[in-house]
């Protein structure tokens, strides 16, 4: 199975989920096996973010084999081509991909790269997280978002 991320970075599974399907920046592409083991992470500039019509970036994610796109938000009618192609959108997902996958497979993820692989890929060695630690990191994970909601919240107001 491949799932597709859209993103706002070029870093793995720990890239930032992009909240906007047709213009993020890139996608991170996560090759799993049947038993939800991580065999693939290739993250890939998206070529289509500047310009593109209607159904080019289906059928591109279509052309790469993906199986489910997860992202921030997405368009009805690119919703539409993606169940036409039998490719199940995800929306309103946000966070770090890493644990974007961890809610979409039901179970903790560990990937150890065995060797390296082309240029594209993401070389990055995961660490298993303490509870603790993962609940401190949310906790300031909310309390950015908040000023940034607040910041955009004031630049619509004025």
């Amino acid at each position: 199975m491949r799932i597709a991320f859209t993103s706002d970075e070029k870093n793995g599974l720990e890239s930032t989920m992009s909240y906007h399907f047709g213009h993020c920046p890139y996608f991170i592409i996560v090759e799993i096996d049947d038993n939800k083991g991580i065999l693939n992470v290739k993250s890939m500039e998206n070529p289509l973010a500047k310009e593109h019509a209607a159904g080019d970036l289906p059928n591109l994610m279509k052309e790469l084999g993906i199986n489910i796109i997860a992202t921030g938000g997405m368009g009805p009618k690119a919703q539409e081509f993606f169940a036409a192609f039998g490719i199940k959108p995800i929306i309103g997902v946000y966070g770090k991909v890493k644990d974007v996958l961890e809610e979409i497979l039901g179970t903790k993820v560990d990937y150890f790269e065995k060797e390296k692989p082309a240029e594209t890929m993401e070389h990055k060695h995961e660490e298993i997280i303490d509870i603790e630690d993962e609940v401190r990191r949310l906790k300031m994970d909310v309390k950015e978002l908040r000023k940034e909601i607040a910041e955009i919240k004031s630049i619509l107001k004025n």
